[in-house]
């Protein structure tokens, strides 16, 4: 899972990618209905404009969600690696995500384009295509028909 070598196809980078996201979903009204915030206490705020959450929700986001985030945003760090390579571009474009905006539309463009057909420096095809061997060179492999006769009436 935490493998950066190969190639990995678009199915299993998004069906990994959305996930992932449905998981912390979970994760964090998991957090919320385990610890409720009570009744006219303020809360914290952890991230600005979200809504506040029980001081026991962040201890949990914290303690157990960082850990979490850090194991699963290695495997998705490799798994996206993976997935340019199989567009047939190197892990280092990865990078791109750093130019706000622009970034991660361009890296999306890229999780979003079929693979490269058959074997590249980066592995073999995931999809398992071969490439058909070519036709052995003979002088008279391609020979036209002569032309029909057209009758003029």
């Amino acid at each position: 899972m935490t493998d950066f070598k190969g190639r990995s196809r678009r199915r299993e980078f998004w069906i990994f990618s959305l996930a992932l996201i449905a998981f912390w979903v979970a994760f964090f009204l998991a957090a919320d209905a385990l610890f409720p915030l009570p009744e006219g206490v303020p809360g914290e705020t952890p991230i600005e404009d979200a809504p506040p959450i029980s001081e026991g929700a962040n201890r949990m986001v914290v303690w157990v969600g960082l850990p979490l985030f850090l194991f699963f945003g290695w495997a998705h760090l490799a798994l996206s690696i993976r997935r340019l390579h199989d567009t047939g571009r190197s892990g280092w474009w990865y990078l791109v995500i750093f130019i706000p905006w622009l970034g991660t539309i361009w890296l999306l463009v890229w999780f979003l384009q079929d693979s490269q057909p058959f074997d590249t420096i980066f592995g073999p095809d995931p999809k398992g295509r071969v490439e058909v061997p070519p036709k052995p060179d003979r002088e008279f492999d391609y020979v036209p028909l002569p032309a029909a006769p057209v009758r003029r009436d």
